[in-house]
C-alpha cells in the first residue's frame, strides 16, 4: 500500500504524531523532555497496540512486547552490580533502556504493521524513539549504551508473532520484514 492510500485513521494518526514531535522542541525545557519522553513510553506502545486491535493481531503485539518488557526486566535484575547495569546516576538497574525499549517496540510496530511503506510514520516514531532515548541521557538515567541496547530489544521484539496452529493451539514464530 502507498503511503497516500494509507486508511484515512493512520493518516489522521500520522499527521497528529508528527504535530506531536513539532512542538515537543517547544515544550522540552528543564523536565520537559523528561515528561516527553515518559509520555512516549506509553503513547508509541498504546498506537501499536490500538491499531494491532484493529487489525485483528492484538495477542501477537502483546506477546511480542511481554516478550521485551521481560528481557528488559531480566537483564536489569539478571545483571545485579555489573558496570554495565550501572546508571550515571550511580544506582543500578539501568541496562537496558525499558523507556526505549518500550518506545522503540511501539514505533517498529506502527511503522511495519500499521503505516507500512509510509516514509512519515517511520520518520515520525523515529524521531520519537530517540527523544525517548535523548530524554534518559538527559535526566542521567542511562547511559547511550543503556539507550541503544534498549532500542534494539525493542525494535527485534516485534518480529515475534503469536500463531494459531492447525491442531488449534498456539504457536511462537519470528519474522521481522524491513
Amino acid at each position: 500500500m502507498r503511503p497516500d492510500q494509507a486508511p484515512p485513521p493512520f493518516r489522521r494518526a500520522a499527521l497528529a504524531l508528527a504535530a506531536g514531535l513539532a512542538l515537543a522542541p517547544a515544550g522540552a525545557r528543564a523536565d520537559g523532555l523528561d515528561t516527553a519522553g515518559d509520555v512516549l513510553k506509553y503513547a508509541l506502545p498504546g498506537a501499536a497496540a490500538v491499531c494491532a486491535w484493529k487489525q485483528e493481531r492484538l495477542a501477537s503485539y502483546a506477546t511480542g512486547f511481554g516478550v521485551m518488557a521481560l528481557s528488559v526486566e531480566g537483564l536489569k535484575y539478571g545483571l545485579g552490580d555489573s558496570g554495565i547495569n550501572e546508571r550515571p546516576n550511580g544506582e543500578s538497574h539501568g541496562f537496558p533502556s525499558g523507556h526505549t525499549a518500550a518506545a522503540a517496540s511501539g514505533a517498529t510496530d506502527l511503522s511495519l504493521n500499521c503505516a507500512p511503506g509510509n516514509p512519515w510514520v517511520a520518520a515520525g516514531t523515529a524521531a520519537a524513539t530517540v527523544l525517548v532515548g535523548a530524554s534518559r541521557i538527559d535526566t542521567d538515567e542511562h547511559d547511550l549504551v543503556q539507550v541503544l541496547a534498549g532500542a534494539a530489544i525493542g525494535f527485534f521484539s516485534t518480529g515475534i508473532r503469536l500463531e494459531r496452529t492447525a491442531h488449534g493451539g498456539y504457536g511462537l514464530s519470528y519474522s521481522l520484514n524491513f
